[in-house]
């Protein structure tokens, strides 16, 4: 069912991109170079973690912080029929000793697509095991941290970007180098996010000694929250030569749908605002035929449960280079010519 799910999704954005239009117009070509007559192919290597605090409102200084031992991907980047595809592996490269921080079962998949005029984003991660630190923990030197086998954490969630600037500006280039930014240009962004957040362990975060001293929330074992943000933001990509720099920022308002069980109690619901961010920044070389590039990406999330906070920060690192290929025969068709028309 989630392989004809992702399938689906795949073959929609894949119509979306192709369906655009290739013809590139003299205002656009001064600013922006498409490699959309080459395919290419190169190593990808991508790092994700999903650490998260709990906090009592009450006290900032009270806090326990969650983190699985998890791994870096090794996998290719292909650009192929006019569609960007990474593919990535879990290898264990840098896990840290599973002695010491305990064992983390990693899923993780991100697809991203990217128009002349939007930015589509969906991932879909699950963390099984974490390990955890609070500011009076003392860890002996080679000595375990305190471990929690039974907790899960699953994040899913999907964004959409309208890029204003579009015939000047390219989030193509930094990020899928399927084009290159020729000078320096910005442009405004509109972007809505839709994210589901759930997490589940055997019995309280927050050791029962503390709960009197934390106050309400402190107890949860379950929490789900469902938000949906809208944030305005810029995009900026300076260039020198081949050579760029871009710098992404986008915060707003999130309405969150909050649902928390506390240990030998009833679900309880609420509703909060907050705020949503998002930032991005990626360095490279974007040559005719080699490419190479490093982007780090971060969202932001806080969620407040009776006298508890929940803070959220994902971030991604990516490294990724490639050659070009000038395509020949076949491979100079699009996705969207393989797709059976009744």
């Amino acid at each position: 069912m989630e392989r004809a799910v992702l399938v689906g999704i795949l073959l929609g954005w894949s119509s979306v991109v192709s369906g655009e239009s290739f013809e590139r117009d003299s205002l656009r070509s001064n600013y922006i170079h498409s490699y959309s007559d080459y395919f290419f192919l190169g190593p990808l290597i991508k790092k994700n973690n999903l650490d998260f605090d709990i906090v009592s409102a009450d006290d900032s200084k009270k806090s326990y912080t969650f983190k699985p031992n998890h791994t870096v991907s090794l996998g290719v980047n292909i650009n192929l029929f006019d569609v960007n595809l990474g593919i990535v592996l879990g290898i264990p490269l840098n896990a840290g000793s599973e002695q010491i921080y305990g064992k983390s079962e990693v899923r993780d998949l991100q697809l991203t697509a990217i128009g002349r005029q939007w930015f589509a984003d969906m991932y879909l991660q699950q963390y099984d095991g974490f390990y955890l630190q609070y500011p009076e923990l003392m860890v002996p030197r080679g000595q375990p941290y305190p471990q929690r086998a039974d907790l899960v954490t699953r994040n899913f969630g999907m964004s959409f970007t309208y890029i204003f600037n579009h015939e000047e500006f390219s989030l193509r280039a930094p990020y899928l180098f399927s084009e290159r930014q020729k000078v320096g240009k910005g442009s405004f962004l509109f972007s809505y996010v839709l994210s589901s957040f759930t997490m589940q362990a055997d019995s309280a975060l927050i050791p029962s000694s503390q709960w009197g001293a934390w106050g309400a929330g402190a107890a949860v074992n379950d929490l789900r929250f469902t938000s949906l943000g809208l944030a305005p933001g810029y995009s900026y990509t300076f260039v020198m030569q081949k050579f760029f720099l871009n710098l992404t920022l986008a915060l707003g308002p999130a309405h969150y749908w909050v649902r928390y069980k506390e240990e030998l109690s009833q679900s309880q619901n609420d509703i909060r605002i907050d705020f949503y961010s998002l930032g991005r920044v990626g360095v490279g070389y974007n040559g005719d035929r080699f490419f190479s590039g490093l982007s780090f990406s971060t969202q932001s999330r806080n969620v407040t449960y009776q006298q508890t906070t929940f803070q959220n920060t994902m971030g991604s690192v990516r490294i990724v280079a490639g050659y070009r290929f000038k395509e020949k025969g076949f491979l100079k068709k699009k996705a969207i010519d393989f797709i059976p028309v009744p």
